[in-house]
Formats: structure tokens, sequence, C-alpha cells
């Protein structure tokens, strides 16, 4: 059995030959600290897990045990750090993650210092890390085309929700859904979709049961959801079934 760093970079080689084949790959947010749910996910079929410290509450140490349940898992473990300052890169590298999704990539000096700093912390295996640099302001879709430009990036995930803010209040709602975006919203989401994809490189989005299919037909190939939309979703329809129950025993 490889080691979890060689059996990391062989899962994350095959992630980017999936994805330079054209086809789509799934990155699933796991939502809670939990090195068990992280294993459990691997064993239905997705790609890549993602490690959230910046919305979630993992430490080092729990991100080290989740990278370990990614990888026996047979999932890729991707880390969203705090910042995308360079020692916290290498801080979660020691931790045995395989790549990075970096937030408040605004321009192209910022996605500049992201691949600088990740071609300082791994000189030797770079093409055994998968780095995602999020874009998620207005400002970051204006720079997009100098932004793309910057080697040793493999993916640009667009995220909605931090553009609505970025955007002003009048875009941004709670708890949005597809069908909420306001025009100028959908306007720039299409735009920052549609300038990645026609670059040739890898677009992400954060995608639900109802508008993967219209992301995929745009381009998107890596296809970013979260645990608590499954639990959502599953328990949702079980408890309808339930309550179909009681009333006809009632």
């Amino acid at each position: 059995m490889p080691s979890p760093t060689k059996l990391g970079g062989q899962l994350t080689r095959h992630l980017k030959t999936k994805l330079a084949a054209g086809q789509a790959a799934t990155l699933i947010n796991a939502d809670h600290a939990s090195p068990t749910l992280v294993e459990k996910l691997g064993q239905f079929g997705y790609d890549a897990v993602l490690i959230d410290c910046e919305h979630g509450t993992p430490g080092p140490e729990r991100v080290e045990e989740m990278a370990r349940g990614a990888h026996s898992g047979g999932l890729v473990a991707v880390v969203r750090p705090e910042t995308g300052l360079d020692w916290l890169l290498r801080r979660y590298l020691v931790c045995g993650v395989d790549g990075w999704m970096v937030p408040l990539v605004h321009n192209a000096a910022a996605a500049r210092e992201l691949a600088d700093a990740v071609r300082f912390a791994c000189p030797f295996d770079q093409e055994d890390r998968f780095v995602i640099a999020m874009i998620e302001s207005i400002e970051a879709v204006n720079d997009l085309d100098r932004i793309l430009e910057v080697s040793g990036i493999d993916a640009f995930l667009v995220a909605p929700y931090d553009l609505s803010r970025s955007m002003g209040p009048q875009h941004s709602q709670p708890h949005w859904k597809e069908n909420q975006f306001t025009p100028e919203l959908r306007g720039a989401i299409d735009r920052a979709i549609r300038t990645i994809v026609d670059s040739g490189r890898t677009c992400g989005m954060c995608v639900t049961t109802t508008d993967v299919q219209s992301y995929v037909s745009m381009g998107v190939r890596l296809l970013y959801a979260h645990v608590d939309q499954m639990l959502a979703a599953g328990s949702g329809q079980l408890f309808q079934s339930i309550q179909s129950v009681q009333t006809v025993c009632a």
C-alpha cells in the first residue's frame, strides 16, 4: 500500500488527467470536522474532498486526520485555508493535504502570489498538488483575463455568494438560490464562467441537483457541493415519506 503522500499524489494526478480530458470531476465540502465522514464520502465515488478551515472548525491536527481519511477513501484532500498566506499553505502541506482552494484571489497580483507560494512550498512535486483559485469578487471577474495568464493554478472556482456581496447589498440574499440571482449577478457569473472556459482553463462552480446540468453545458467541469446540502435533501425526502405514512395511519 503506498504511503499517504504517494497515494495522494496518484489521486491528484488522476484528477488532473480527468479534467484535462474534459470530464467532470467532483469536490465535496465535508462541512464537518470528521475524518470518518470524509472517508465515507470516498465510498460514493467522489473525486476530492474540501477540508474547510476558512468557514469551518478544523485545526491542523484535525486536518491531518481528515487528509488521512480522504486518502483511505480514495479522495484527493484539498484544504481551504483561512487566507492564501504562504506560511499557511506550507502549514497544511505538512498535515498531508494534496492541494488548496484559496480564497480572496481578487486580481492577477494575488494569483501570482499564490502560484509563487505553491512553487516555494513544493518545488519538486507540484504535479502532485491541486491548486484552486476562488473567483469571488467583481474585481476578480473584471481582472480574469490577466488572472488566467498565471500558470501554476489548476482550476478557478466561481463563488456566487461572495461575488454577490462584492456587487452590493441589492445583489446579496441570506439564502439565495439560482433562480433568485439578480440579472446583474447572473450576468457576472456567466461572464466569469465563459471567460474561464474560453481560455481553456478548468472552471469550477457550486452546483445542486437542479442546476448541475446547465453548468456542465456551459463548460463547468469541477463540480463543487456541500455535505449539508446532501443531508438536507436526503433527510427532507425521508421526513416527507414518514409524514405521508403517519397521515395514512391516522
